[in-house]
């Protein structure tokens, strides 16, 4: 009887204790733990979220790792165990969002689309990507990430610091432009000189065939001292002053008094206007062999291309017409 008493109250214990760590089965469950959660309500929302069979079992897997727990989102799926789900959040392996940067957005269009996703907000991206001291940490003569965050897709956890979103984005540029960049000694340009004119080759023309022309437009005027009169240029120093509303340039914003307005200033923009693509990016290292100095809008997302400006005129009123 003695005995009886003795195993009794252990078999109670250890059965607790099994059926503690049983597993769960859940159908793609995901849980965010917000920052500053203390480990007894993270192992409490745990078992109220159907990840654990007794928040007990996280809380003792926790007194004997010590591990340091990651605030974040986390995703689970199948049969799940309580040292799987101690595991997930102690090394930080959180649900992963597919973020699509398109070729030619800017810092601003960066900002919006993370913010959308949760992954950062928009004012804290600007404020690291259009520092300073952020470009001078990778050793750009800019003053801000505009041209150098690589259009990709990438995978980020929501509430992702802006310095990890611009690290990654400036390491896919690294390596997806290698080789490009090994042609810039000898075509006797800066890398930020490459970039802004592919980033005005990227925001001019859409169609890989025309960027070779638009291309030789910019580097043509160049040569011959020519105010470059790209509008999108406009567009950019419109949007730094926060005066850009999405809609059709018109004729009195040329006149924008900004150093990115290549209507008002010779030469280049101090800076990039967008992130180009690898076909902008080979385009602004090899223009076509052709005397262009004009363009304009055909109406059709395409160009017509001039060499004088009488031929110029006449297209603009060609095209005018056709509106």
């Amino acid at each position: 009887m003695g005995r009886l008493r003795f195993f009794i109250p252990l078999f109670l214990v250890l059965s607790f204790f099994i059926y503690t760590f049983l597993p769960v089965k859940v159908n793609k469950k995901t849980v965010e733990i917000e920052y500053g959660t203390p480990t007894v309500d993270m192992a409490v929302k745990l078992y109220k979220e159907g990840l654990l069979r007794n928040p007990a079992s996280f809380l003792f897997i926790h007194s004997f790792m010590r591990s340091k727990l990651e605030a974040g989102e986390y995703e689970f799926d199948g049969i799940v165990y309580p040292w799987h789900v101690y595991e997930k959040i102690s090394k930080g392996l959180k649900k992963l969002h597919i973020i699509t940067v398109p070729e030619g957005y800017d810092l601003y269009d960066i900002a919006r689309l993370l913010e959308d996703n949760g992954i950062c907000s928009a004012e804290d991206f600007l404020k690291y990507a259009s520092s300073v001291e952020t470009a001078r940490k990778y050793g750009l003569k800019t003053h801000t990430m505009e041209g150098f965050l690589f259009p990709d897709t990438y995978y980020f956890s929501k509430n992702t610091h802006p310095l990890r979103v611009i690290d990654m984005m400036y390491k896919n540029f690294l390596k997806r432009t290698e080789e490009l960049r090994e042609k810039l000694k000898e075509k006797d340009m800066s890398l930020e000189e490459w970039v802004i004119i592919a980033s005005m080759i990227e925001k001019e023309t859409s169609k890989p065939e025309e960027k070779p022309m638009v291309s030789a437009v910019i580097h043509n005027r160049l040569k011959k001292g020519m105010k470059l009169q790209i509008d999108p240029t406009v567009i950019y120093a419109l949007k730094r002053k926060g005066q850009w509303k999405g809609e059709r340039l018109l004729y009195k914003d040329l006149s924008v008094e900004d150093p990115y307005n290549t209507y008002l200033f010779y030469g280049l923009p101090p800076s990039p206007i967008c992130n180009p693509g690898l076909d902008s990016l080979k385009s602004a290292l090899e223009p076509a062999k052709v005397n262009y100095l004009y363009f304009v809008a055909d109406g059709t997302g395409g160009h017509y291309f001039s060499t004088t400006l009488r031929e110029h005129n006449l297209m603009v009123r060609r095209y005018r017409d056709a509106r």
